[in-house]
C-alpha cells in the first residue's frame, strides 16, 4: 500500500462513503430497499435476475436462488416468451414467460425445465417389411434411426447403439418398411412432439442419414415408402447433446453461440440452439475455469493460472490465445465487464483484461499484502454507470466494499454490504441481495462518509497557526493531526477562519467527516495566506 507521504495531494489515506471524482469532497448514498415480496424462496439469495424486460415495474419479476446461478436471454427468432437459459441450480435449465411465472406463486422461476432434448434410447423393438420384390434386383442396404422433437421444434440426437444391426435391414425395390419406434422415455423438459424418422442413403457415408418423415409423438410406427432419389434432407443433429448435467457459468454470445464450462473443458452451443452442445466443439483450457464473460465478440476466460481470449465466427473455428498478463482469478463473482474491460480479482488486486493491453488497476494503490487482507475471494462484483461496485465485507472494518470509477481511475470505499446483484439496463440501475430482500444501490438515504488527506511532509518544521474549511453546507467534523498526534477535533459550523493550537511539526494530516459537501479546506500560516490561494 503507497505510504500516507507519497500519496498524490487530492489522494487520500481513508475514503469511506464519499465520491472523490466530482472535484469535490461529497457523499455517496446507500441503498434503498424496494420490497420483500420478491426474494421469497427458503434460505440465503445469493443470486437475483429480472425477468420480464418490456416491464416498467421495477418490482416485477425477480427470479432468485439459493445458490450461484448465471442467467441468459435467448438469442432465438421470433420468440415471443423470453426464453431465459440458466446454470448453477442443477442441471442447466430453460423457462419462459408461461412457466416462469404465476401470479399466485412468487418462487419466481416458478417452473424450469432441463435444458435439451434427450435422444431415443432402449432397443428398437422391430424393422419389418412389406410390398412385392421387384424380379431381378439387388437390395439396398439401409440404417434406420430417429429423433425426437420438442413442442418448441427443438431436435434431439439421434438414436445409436453400440450395435446398430437390429436397426440395419436389406430392402429391395418395392418394398417398404414399417419401423417400429423404442419406448419413450419419461421426460421433464418440454413435452415431446413428433418422432422423426431417418435412413442411411446409397453411395452416401454410413455416417449419413436423410429424413424419410415424421410421426406423432404418440406414434407406434412410421411405414417408410420414400424412394431413395427423394432423400435430400439431412440429419442436422448428429453431434449434437445435452449440455453436461454440471455445466455452469453459462454466457451468451452475439453471434447466438452460448458458453459454459466444467473443470478446464469449455464448451459451445449451436448458433441460435442453445438446446445442442456437440462435443466436437469443446476446447480445453491450461488451468481449471473460474468463470466467463463476453466483450464483444470475444469470450474471455478467466482460471485459477493466466486468462484467455477465444474468437471466432462459429465454435468449430474458435481460436483460444493466452491473455497478455498471468494473473489468476480468485473470485467467480468479482467478474464484471465494464466499457470493453473485464475486471476481476486476481491474487494481487484488481485486474483489467482488454485486448487492447490489460493490467492490475491497483498496483499503484495497495501491495499484494494490503490487497489480500480485503478478502478477495469473497469479493462480489458488480457495474454501475462506469463504476465497479464490490462488496467484501472485511471482519473488524466499517467497509463493506468499494467503489472503482474506471473513468476517473479513483478508488473509494463503502459501508453498504451484498450477497450478489443484478444490472437491469431497462432501469439504468443496480439492484443487490441485501438480508434475502431487494434493495436499489444509490437510491438510499445520504451516508456519513469519513475522508483523510495524505500526510504532507515539510522539510523543515512548520507552524500552522490557522484553518478554513469550506462547504456548500454545516456542520462538518474536522480533525488535524501534527506530527501524527490529533491537535483538532471539531465541529466545523461556518466557513470563517479559526485558530489552530500553537506548535511546529514536519507531518500534516487533516480528516473529514459528514454527509455535506465540501469544496475546500486550507491549513496556512498566516491568515493572509488564504488570501493569496
Amino acid at each position: 500500500m503507497t505510504p500516507p507521504r507519497y500519496l498524490g495531494n487530492d489522494a487520500a489515506q481513508t475514503a469511506l462513503n464519499c465520491s472523490v471524482w466530482l472535484g469535490s469532497l461529497q457523499p455517496i448514498r446507500g441503498a434503498a430497499e424496494i420490497t420483500t415480496d420478491p426474494l421469497t424462496k427458503t434460505g440465503t439469495i445469493k443470486s437475483i435476475y429480472r425477468f420480464g424486460q418490456d416491464q416498467t415495474d421495477e418490482t416485477n419479476y425477480w427470479f432468485h436462488w439459493t445458490t450461484d446461478v448465471d442467467v441468459v436471454q435467448g438469442f432465438i427468432a421470433g420468440d415471443t416468451s423470453e426464453k431465459t437459459y440458466f446454470t448453477g441450480d442443477g442441471a442447466p435449465k430453460v423457462t419462459y414467460a408461461a412457466a416462469a411465472i404465476d401470479t399466485n406463486d412468487t418462487n419466481y422461476p416458478v417452473v424450469s425445465y432441463d435444458l435439451g432434448v434427450p435422444k431415443p434410447s432402449g432397443t428398437w423393438p422391430l424393422i419389418t417389411k412389406g410390398g412385392t420384390i421387384t424380379p431381378n434386383t439387388l437390395p439396398e442396404t439401409r440404417v434406420y434411426t430417429c429423433t425426437y422433437v420438442n413442442e418448441w421444434g427443438e431436435e434431439s440426437a439421434p438414436y445409436s447403439a453400440s450395435d446398430m444391426g437390429p436397426n440395419t435391414i436389406d430392402v429391395y425395390p418395392g418394398e417398404t418398411v414399417t419401423v417400429s419406434f423404442p419406448d419413450q422415455p419419461a421426460v421433464t423438459e418440454v413435452a415431446l412432439a413428433k418422432i422423426r424418422i431417418y435412413r442411411s442413403a446409397a453411395g452416401t457415408s454410413e455416417s449419413s442419414f436423410f429424413f424419410v418423415g415424421e410421426a406423432l409423438d404418440t406414434a407406434v410406427s412410421y411405414t417408410d415408402t420414400v424412394a431413395g432419389d427423394a432423400l435430400n434432407e439431412a440429419l442436422p443433429s448428429l453431434t449434437w447433446e445435452k449440455p453436461k448435467a454440471d455445466m455452469e457459468g453459462l454466457v451468451g454470445l452475439p453471434n447466438g453461440v452460448m458458453a459454459g464450462f466444467k473443470g478446464n473443458d469449455l464448451y459451445f452451443s449451436e448458433p441460435y440452439r442453445p438446446f445442442a452442445w456437440p462435443i466436437q466443439y469443446m476446447q480445453t483450457a491450461g488451468y481449471p475455469i473460474v468463470g466467463l464473460a463476453v466483450v464483444d465478440t470475444t469470450l474471455v476466460v478467466m482460471t485459477k493460472g493466466r486468462p484467455y481470449f477465444i474468437q471466432g465466427s462459429h465454435p468449430e473455428n474458435m481460436t483460444m490465445v493466452e491473455a497478455d498478463v498471468n494473473q489468476s482469478c480468485v473470485s467467480k463473482k468479482s467478474i464484471v465487464v465494464i466499457n470493453k474491460n473485464v475486471l476481476y480479482a486476481s491474487p494481487d488486486g484488481l485486474v483489467a483484461l482488454s485486448a487492447g493491453g490489460s493490467s492490475t488497476v491497483t498496483e499503484g494503490m495497495f501491495d499484494k499484502q494490503a490487497w489480500q487482507a480485503m478478502g478477495p475471494v469473497g469479493l462480489i462484483g458488480q457495474r454501475y454507470e462506469d463504476q465497479y461496485v464490490g462488496f467484501l465485507a472485511p471482519t473488524g472494518s466499517p467497509a463493506k466494499g468499494f467503489v472503482y470509477n474506471m473513468r476517473e481511475k479513483s478508488w473509494n470505499f463503502h459501508s453498504v454490504s451484498a450477497a450478489g446483484g443484478y444490472n437491469d439496463l431497462r432501469h439504468d440501475s443496480l439492484y443487490l441481495i441485501k438480508n434475502d430482500a431487494l434493495w436499489k444501490w444509490d437510491e438510499g438515504a445520504v451516508l456519513e462518509y469519513e475522508w483523510k488527506s495524505k500526510k504532507f511532509t515539510f522539510p523543515e518544521p512548520k507552524g500552522l497557526t490557522c484553518y478554513r474549511v469550506q462547504a456548500e453546507t454545516y456542520p462538518v467534523t474536522l480533525k488535524i493531526f501534527r506530527d501524527s498526534t490529533e491537535i483538532v477535533s471539531t465541529s466545523v459550523t461556518d466557513g470563517y477562519i479559526k485558530r489552530l493550537p500553537s506548535g511546529m511539526g514536519t507531518d500534516w494530516e487533516f480528516q473529514l467527516e459528514g454527509n455535506t459537501e465540501v469544496y475546500n479546506v486550507q491549513l496556512a500560516q498566516s491568515p493572509m495566506e488564504f488570501n493569496q490561494g
